[in-house]
């Protein structure tokens, strides 16, 4: 058979095999990273606006609901909202930063912690949700700048998780600079007409996803594992420029007039995990201890958590590293109950996770 045959063949034959791949993983709803995002020139990536979609998770352990996004692309209840009851305008705003954790994408909007202060709030203060998955303190920063600060909300809840640090690194190599070194933006992707198909692609977005976790285990080879569900849990030395852009953040929004209190998320592992590691410190500790250096407001979510957590409340999903319904009702309950001022009804947030 002459060689251009076989060149033809092994063509033919791979186009199938990706061909069938992608039905397969379709079929399965193996669609990692599915969350839909589009570039941006200053925030590397955000929301499409006014769209819906399906969630969905390979493991089955969540999803299966609708996630809207509003004309600003910001996270909301749409269709799952009753119409606010006519009255007097929110006297008082609040905004909501962070990554994923805050997004909430992981259960229905109404059981986000979001969607539950929002609720707390009643008509004494407006709720903005600016989460955003994949975000860290560089993207913060220019999103505060951009769009929270112009809002002009009173108070700012920001939930930092232990990946900031290494996504930090990352965002700032592409990041355009102010004249105090501070990132102005955060150049998104250049989208092409391949890599716009790519990412629509379920074996694409697979190869991605083994490729990640290769290299995040190769950059970590020798060190011991916080695992839990098969998943690995950051605890990254808090160094680089992380310290100074939370720093910096805080700055700004007490120079707007607005009050700034920064969480962190609680160790999955401490929380769940078999405990063959030993535990001397971790993200939500050395945050804690920051702020205190700082005199940056904090609000402490690790002790709620142990709490609910020794009582066998499931606060985190086993195949997936974020707060299930139970951990999102406690975080609500956690802000709600020490800022009562802008969440008159949080009492209303009740269930096994009373803290």
């Amino acid at each position: 058979m002459p060689l251009r045959y076989k060149l033809a063949a092994l063509v033919i034959g791979f186009l199938v095999a990706l061909v069938g791949a992608e039905g397969m993983l379709r079929l399965s709803g193996m669609g990692f990273g599915n969350s839909p995002m589009e570039p941006d020139r200053y925030l590397h990536h955000v929301h499409p606006r006014s769209y819906k979609f399906v969630q969905q998770h390979p493991s089955g352990e969540l999803g299966g609901f609708e996630i809207e996004y509003n004309a600003e692309g910001r996270v909301f209840a749409g269709s799952q909202a009753a119409a606010s009851p006519a009255g007097p305008a929110p006297v008082c705003r609040v905004a909501l930063m962070g990554d994923s954790f805050t997004e909430g994408g992981q259960v229905p909007f109404p059981q986000t912690f979001a969607g539950l202060l929002e609720q707390a709030a009643g008509r004494q203060c407006e709720v903005r949700n600016y989460g955003v998955r994949s975000y860290s303190p560089a993207i913060y920063l220019v999103q505060w700048t951009r769009d929270v600060q112009p809002w002009k909300p009173d108070v700012v809840f920001l939930l930092l998780f232990g990946n900031d640090v290494r996504e930090d690194f990352n965002y700032l190599q592409v990041s355009v600079r102010d004249d105090h070194r501070f990132p102005a933006a955060i150049e998104g992707p250049d989208d092409g007409w391949l890599l716009s198909q790519l990412r629509r692609s379920y074996v694409a977005r697979f190869a991605r996803m083994v490729s990640l976790r290769a290299l995040w285990m190769w950059e970590n080879s020798g060190q011991e594992q916080w695992t839990v569900g098969g998943i690995a849990e950051e605890n990254p030395d808090w160094g680089g420029e992380t310290p100074g852009l939370v720093t910096e953040i805080d700055r700004r929004v007490r120079a707007a007039g607005s009050r700034l209190v920064v969480m962190a998320v609680p160790s999955r592992y401490r929380l769940m995990g078999d405990g063959k590691v030993k535990v001397v410190g971790d993200f939500h500790q050395t945050v804690r201890e920051f702020t205190a250096q700082h005199g940056i407001e904090f609000l402490d979510l690790f002790t709620p958590f142990e709490r609910a957590s020794k009582a066998g409340i499931p606060l985190f999903f086993l195949k997936d590293i974020h707060f299930s319904a139970d951990g999102h009702r406690l975080v609500a309950a956690t802000i709600g109950r020490g800022y009562p001022q802008y969440f008159p009804a949080a009492s209303s947030i009740t269930g096994a996770t009373q803290p």
